[in-house]
């Protein structure tokens, strides 16, 4: 891990303020994946003792998409390391592509365990949020089998799914997806390396101008993926839907009812089956995809987040 610098890299569109919200600046750093490549991570260094979340961001999203959130958690004293998803946000590498489900996998691990060492005794929190939400419900399954070498014995006091999604209402049509596969199974690196546009517009992500205004200005927002990384997606996404019945640390899933993108009535009974004797679910009526970008109720979700995290633990002394 290395620091890079403080503050944002000049190419990144600022990202509007909230209302009410001090925006509390990152350190940048870097992993190391252990394969040879760094993804670049938003750092915000909270309180001793206090608990650490690692957040997994959205498949179009970055990082700096949760500032604002984050911001709040650090003036809480939560500790909050934020990556990006290797081929994402900073990351130019390979740029929309996945090779393998488990490489990002190992990319969790990794952090996990930096997190743990770097924070002897701290609660460790997982927070996926939209396509982050995959990995996460993955990592905090009690039968879990990293992908990584080393085993995975860490701390890790609870889960936060913010709009996950596990089901969505939004897909490829099957003539795309025939072609997706055509390409996976014919072409070849060219093939697998083909790029695919995200069948996705900004106005799912969230009802409010402002926030519309910046994601389509955003030059860090993924908006195709390789065929490769779609059908690491279908693989990932099949692991994820098996999950549920396999969490059983406490759960905290913060959801909005008018979400365009995920399909909340299956969530909901995706929820029903986690066996976790501590689990929550709020859903925030007439919010849209994206409640770090809801101005109505970006305080509720906030307040509501970290009062959650706070109360994994006490504080270490």
């Amino acid at each position: 891990m290395r620091d890079l610098q403080t503050g944002s890299y000049p190419n990144a569109t600022p990202l509007p303020p909230m209302t009410g919200v001090t925006a509390i600046p990152s350190q940048t750093i870097k992993l190391d994946a252990g394969d040879g490549l760094s993804v670049v991570c938003r750092l915000w260094k909270g309180k001793s003792g206090l608990p650490v979340v690692l957040y997994l961001h959205g498949i179009e999203g970055h990082s700096g998409w949760f500032e604002n959130t984050a911001s709040v958690l650090n003036s809480r004293g939560i500790t909050v390391y934020a990556p990006d998803r290797r081929g994402s946000g900073f990351n130019p590498r390979d740029r929309g592509n996945l090779g393998s489900y488990k490489d990002y996998l190992n990319d969790v691990e990794m952090a996990l365990r930096k997190i743990a060492f770097d924070y002897v005794g701290h609660p460790i929190i997982v927070l996926g949020h939209c396509w982050g939400a995959k990995a996460a419900s993955l990592i905090v399954q009690k039968d879990y089998k990293p992908v990584g070498a080393d085993a995975l014995n860490l701390p890790i006091a609870g889960c936060v799914l913010t709009a996950p999604a596990i089901y969505t209402k939004v897909d490829y049509g099957m003539g795309t997806k025939f072609q997706i596969a055509y390409s996976m199974l014919l072409g070849g690196d060219a093939g697998s390396h083909r790029k695919w546009p995200l069948p996705l517009e900004v106005e799912q992500f969230t009802d409010n101008p402002t926030f519309q205004g910046y994601l389509k200005r955003d030059p860090l927002r993924l908006t195709e993926v390789t065929a490769s990384f779609l059908i690491e997606n279908l693989k990932i996404s099949r692991l994820a839907e098996k999950a549920a019945g396999q969490i059983t640390m406490p759960v905290l899933m913060l959801q909005g009812g008018s979400d365009r993108i995920v399909d909340v009535e299956k969530l909901q009974a995706w929820y029903q089956k986690i066996p976790s004797q501590t689990k929550d679910l709020r859903i925030f009526p007439d919010a849209q995809h994206c409640l770090d970008f809801d101005d109505n109720w970006f305080k509720e979700y906030t307040h509501v987040l970290s009062e959650w995290i706070l109360a994994r633990s006490p504080v270490v002394t």
